[in-house]
């Protein structure tokens, strides 16, 4: 895969999978695969992976003569960001917001750049820099990553019922 390329969609579905299994080898995908927990062979989900490892969403270590692969925090934010679009699509708003407020410090601040990408990709509209907005709960995974890489204490999560320009935020989110 060329950097920059869209991962197609059964690509994200084996992210999502590695997600939910954390470490898996080629033996426990093709356990899987003969279980029909997932659609995919041998042959395929080798290639899978191997696209994967080249983009870094994936890495690979070695365990007792095993090839084990781990989502990298690159691939775990990709399968994070999948999730959560396709959770946003089959909810009904329950007419409240979810606001993140974040004060990252100057020293870190390459993250924030790269969090306020990510906010906006899994869908959360910028009320301000550092405050962002959408109608759906924030994902229990999204606070894990924050965890991991040491950034929760620096965000904070609210849930309003009512917000000024909910208009246009409704506009923008296409919700009645």
């Amino acid at each position: 895969m060329k950097r920059g390329r869209k991962l197609n969609e059964e690509s994200l579905r084996v992210l999502n999978v590695m997600r939910e299994a954390g470490a898996l080898s080629l033996y426990d995908f093709t356990a899987m695969y003969m279980k029909k927990e997932i659609p995919w062979d041998h042959r395929n989900i080798f290639l899978k992976l191997y696209n994967l490892k080249r983009s870094g969403y994936v890495q690979k270590k070695e365990k007792n003569n095993q090839s084990f692969f781990h989502l990298t925090p690159k691939g775990k934010l990709r399968a994070v960001r999948y999730l959560n679009l396709k959770r946003l699509k089959m909810k009904k708003w329950d007419r409240h917001w979810r606001v993140i407020v974040f004060d990252i410090p100057e020293t870190i601040s390459k993250w924030r750049h790269y969090l306020r990408n990510e906010l906006r990709a899994l869908g959360f509209y910028a009320l301000q820099e550092s405050v962002y907005i959408a109608p759906y709960p924030v994902t229990g995974e999204l606070d894990q990553l924050l965890k991991e890489w040491n950034l929760r204490k620096y965000f904070r999560y609210l849930t309003v019922s009512e917000i000024d320009g909910e208009p246009l935020l409704k506009r923008v989110f296409g919700l009645k």
